[in-house]
């Protein structure tokens, strides 16, 4: 998925938040049609900066699970 020397670049450059998105498209790319290029964008506070899918979709957090 992703590898530790490109996940520490991320963290440096652009934060947790940045590693998390990344991480996520990643995961989507293996889920398929399920979620949308706007599930992948951070929520909006007072939610953590997780992306969207993450709250608005727990099927889609389930397949993550079984993977």
């Amino acid at each position: 998925m992703l590898d530790p020397e490109t996940g520490l670049i991320m963290f440096i450059v652009g934060g947790i938040g940045t590693v998390v998105s990344f991480t996520a498209f990643k995961v989507a790319q293996q889920i398929g049609p399920n979620i949308e290029p706007s599930d992948l964008l951070p929520a909006l506070p007072p939610r953590l900066p997780l992306p969207r899918f993450m709250y608005e979709k727990p099927e889609v957090v389930a397949e993550m699970r079984r993977k």
